[in-house]
């Protein structure tokens, strides 16, 4: 037995039932139509929020301790991901976008076209990428730099009693 809807009678009420009323114009549902493409998000506001985020988990069981080298290494590893790993990417991408067909056909051209079109995504991509990076890393160098500073002050207080040399 099949369910109402389903099967021969399903086809039947489908084909003879009413007309399914169209999405409004321009909406993007309709083949061929165009919709307004999504806002970029705020990739520099993602990764703050990704990198505080990280720390709160991190540091939210009570047991956790500042380690100063170890943040350091993330901190270098990031500025080197930036330096190197972002430059030579960007450096590749542009060359996506300089693409020239090998022949003055449809083929060739319509290849050519989603190829360009392809770099110019990754360009974007790698853009946003770039700005959640510098973003988180800049968050983790304020969450070193308070730590740093709170470490200090503890430093500088106990001086004042005398209980540190």
């Amino acid at each position: 037995m099949t369910r109402p809807g389903s099967g021969p009678q399903g086809v039947y009420d489908q084909i003879n039932g009413p007309v399914p009323q169209a999405p409004p114009q321009g909406s993007g549902l309709i083949q061929g139509a165009a919709a307004a493409p999504a806002p970029l998000p705020n990739y520099g506001e993602l990764g703050t929020g990704q990198a505080k985020a990280d720390f709160a988990a991190a540091s939210a069981n009570g047991g956790w301790e500042f380690d100063p080298a170890a943040m350091d290494a993330v901190i270098k590893s990031l500025e080197d991901c930036l330096e190197n790993n972002f430059t030579r990417a960007k450096t590749e991408a542009s060359w996506l976008t300089q693409i020239k067909p090998p022949g003055d056909e449809v083929g060739s051209q319509g290849y050519t076209q989603a190829a360009v079109n392809s770099g110019a995504a990754y360009q974007t991509f790698l853009e946003g990428a770039r700005q959640y990076t510098i973003s988180y890393l800049e968050t983790l160098r304020k969450i070193r730099t308070a730590y740093q500073e709170q470490d200090q002050a503890a430093i500088d207080a106990l001086r004042q009693i005398g209980k540190a040399s």
